[in-house]
């Protein structure tokens, strides 16, 4: 008679279910630690790319032999300080407020100044940082911006120069705040920028990428939201938006190709921006460039765009 095989009968788990949890706590634990850590290093980004200013000063007027000029400072709408130079020119001409870029001074612009102020343009150079101001930390445009506009209302209150008529020079953070100042004041009669942006954003997201050597999806959005944190309750501009408001305004763009990523936001705000207007690429930017001929082709390039949009006449 055949014998019947009893039933396999499972025995119990070799791993218990408080095992299972046990592993299940460590690998939870595990997660927010490296999320801790990778926001750590992320926020040490965010406070890099917000806190660089170069205050070293490597030139001053008297480098340049200007004899012409008069220190003058202006308080920005929170009680900070700012220095600057004017550059005087032509008793009654309009003015030329040059704005340094990221992690740079007014020295940065001297030159450029010089030029200009030779040309019978009132120059006014300053700087967005230093010892007397409040705020030692950059929201990358927004607050220089405003800063711009208080510089606008004390310049023009000089005696020797034309209260109606001004035009602005930046590049890179000090592009964004000339973009944001012609479009706010009258005043402004012509407007250059250098390798600009139009959002803040765009500015940290390039500083990030240069950081890290390239792109990097999670650190861009640890870093990106931490950025937006720090600059909660910071007064914001439309930039896009605001554009047509600069309809007849003369307008250069330059566009370097040396900073690929901000070369691309320039030459797209030159593309929505109103006529008149025009473009010029060059290969280097105002801080990379390597030889004196490239800096003097760049200046050349900005002062006959003033000569040509911003009239030495008196109103």
């Amino acid at each position: 008679m055949a014998r019947r095989r009893g039933l396999a009968v499972a025995g119990p788990s070799r791993i218990s279910g408080q095992l299972v949890l046990r592993i299940g706590l460590w690998l939870a634990i595990l997660v927010v630690a490296i999320f801790l850590a990778l926001a750590g290093v992320g926020a040490g980004l965010t406070y890099y790319v917000t806190s660089q200013n170069d205050t070293l000063e490597s030139v001053n007027p008297q480098t340049y032999l200007l004899s012409s000029y008069i220190s003058l400072s202006f308080t920005d709408k929170m009680g900070g300080e700012h220095d600057g130079w004017l550059l005087l020119g032509l008793r009654g001409a309009p003015v030329i407020i040059l704005c340094h870029g990221y992690n740079s001074n007014r020295s940065e612009l001297l030159s450029l100044g010089s030029i200009l102020r030779d040309n019978h343009y009132n120059v006014y150079i300053f700087n967005f940082q230093g010892p007397k101001t409040k705020e030692n930390h950059s929201n990358l445009g927004p607050r220089q911006a405003s800063d711009l506009m208080s510089a606008i209302d004390t310049v023009t209150k000089q005696p020797d120069v034309n209260p109606n008529r001004v035009g602005l020079f930046g590049t890179s953070v000090g592009g964004y705040a000339a973009l944001v100042a012609a479009e706010q004041n009258p005043k402004v009669k012509a407007l250059a920028v250098d390798t600009t942006y139009s959002t803040p954003e765009q500015m940290f997201d390039s500083q990030i990428e240069r950081l890290l050597g390239g792109s990097s999806g999670l650190f861009h959005v640890l870093t990106a939201a931490e950025f937006r944190l720090a600059s909660m309750g910071n007064q914001t501009y439309d930039m896009p938006a605001n554009l047509p408001k600069l309809t007849g305004m003369p307008k250069l763009f330059i566009s370097g190709r040396d900073d690929p990523a901000l070369s691309a936001m320039t030459e797209g705000l030159f593309n929505q921006a109103p006529q008149p207007k025009q473009l010029r690429v060059m290969e280097h930017t105002a801080s990379g460039m390597a030889s004196e001929a490239e800096k003097k082709e760049y200046e050349d390039q900005i002062l006959n765009f003033f000569l040509q949009s911003l009239s030495l006449r008196a109103d």
